[in-house]
């Protein structure tokens, strides 16, 4: 019998950054980046643009995915930093968190390099759609602030209000994502597949392509596996629309952050505020058509829909992986899941758990309060997402297989 986990469909080099608020500081005086220049509504073109754009979201305390036009701007960009080379996308990440704790699956690579063929963990089989890009690779470049970092040059006084990330990439083939359909082949056996990762993508056509390939592979798998897709940052919200229109029917679960949740809306708006995420969580729904939709972020996870409580388990499981990378980043063991089980609620998560349950009326939703982690003194927030959903999907492999 072949793996039981199938997850597509993107795989990247990520060069995340060690944090150092000195040379965001210099790099602000040396560009002369003043306080009114600070925006995220630009095409970054520039080192200095992306310092502006970082600038931006760091006030805000969000996070994103952005495009930048070229790699040799990303690639200049992290040679000012110390940085450690790690493997990303939503798929290969998950698929790592869930090796972590001992179960192994099969992924769809869009691109190969010595990063991912080294790095890749031994027990997670794989397949690439296209051949190895040698030293042409596209690295995603990740900068993770803390939460209260101050930055101060010019004219500009900022500090961050929560720990977050913002991934710089130029990704040509996470743009074209070509799609192998001979990976239903090898995930015959799936009772639990993972669809990720349409998010860069810019040509309908391609897109309207790679969506059917994954409908066909969607075919293929036995009755009864479960579907989930984790949304992403997508700039351009048309490519969104067909996304989430085209892939819905096939779908048992679209997960998605807070940011993205804020990003369908429109608007930002307090995502502790338990009455304003309801409005928001029963807009959503109304727009998908997908049987249940699951938002997760650093206080609270919930499951809005069909028989929320059916997924209790993964949401759980969801919680607890995110919850060790965030103290832990990359490396752990079964032993520190463990461990994490046992981390208190956080107070906030709690209350508004119990409000909004209240608010949406039982057998609708079910939301779990996140864990407190304000005693870690240096959290991961690179990869909480995918880290939440290789969490979940143990759990949703259905008992009776």
């Amino acid at each position: 019998m072949g793996n039981r986990f199938a997850l597509g469909f993107q795989n990247t080099v990520d060069f995340e950054l060690v944090w150092d608020p000195q040379i965001i500081e210099s790099l602000i005086v040396s560009f002369d980046i003043h306080n009114n220049e600070i925006r995220n509504d630009i095409i970054i073109e520039s080192q200095r643009d992306m310092v502006l754009v970082l600038l931006s979201y760091m006030k805000e305390g969000t996070g994103t995915e952005r495009y930048v036009t070229s790699s040799e701007t990303t690639r200049g960009f992290a040679s000012h930093f110390q940085y450690n080379v790690t493997l990303g996308g939503t798929a290969v990440r998950a698929a790592i968190a869930m090796s972590n704790i001992g179960y192994t699956s099969t992924i769809h690579a869009c691109s190969q390099n010595r990063y991912f063929c080294t790095l890749i963990p031994k027990n997670i089989d794989w397949l690439a759609s296209v051949p190895d890009e040698g030293e042409n690779f596209h690295p995603h470049v990740i900068t993770q602030f803390p939460s209260k970092v101050r930055i101060r040059a010019n004219d500009i006084d900022i500090s961050a209000p929560r720990p977050n990330r913002v991934i710089f990439a130029h990704d040509p083939p996470s743009v074209q994502l070509i799609i192998d359909e001979n990976f239903k082949n090898k995930v015959k056996d799936a009772g639990v597949f993972l669809a990720a990762s349409y998010n860069v993508m810019k040509d309908e056509v391609l897109l309207r392509d790679r969506l059917q390939t994954t409908i066909n592979i969607m075919h293929s798998l036995p009755g009864g596996c479960i579907t989930m897709m984790e949304d992403g940052c997508f700039e351009n919200k048309n490519i969104r629309r067909i996304v989430t229109e085209t892939l819905g029917p096939h779908l048992d679960i679209l997960s998605m952050n807070e940011d993205e949740l804020q990003d369908r809306i429109g608007h930002k708006f307090d995502f502790l505020d338990p009455k304003i995420v309801a409005e928001a969580i029963l807009q959503v729904s109304q727009q998908i058509n997908i049987p249940i939709l699951v938002c997760h972020s650093a206080s609270w996870v919930l499951a809005y829909g069909q028989n929320p409580t059916s997924i209790k388990n993964a949401l759980d499981g969801g919680i607890t992986m995110a919850s060790t990378r965030f103290r832990l980043g990359d490396r752990y063991t079964i032993e520190d899941y463990i461990e994490t089980k046992q981390i208190a609620p956080c107070k906030a998560g709690e209350d508004f758990s119990r409000q909004i349950n209240d608010l949406l009326g039982e057998g609708k939703i079910l939301c779990l309060s996140g864990k407190d982690l304000n005693f870690v003194p240096r959290p991961v927030t690179i990869g909480l997402g995918d880290a939440f959903v290789g969490g979940m999907l143990p759990n949703l492999l259905p008992t009776e297989v």
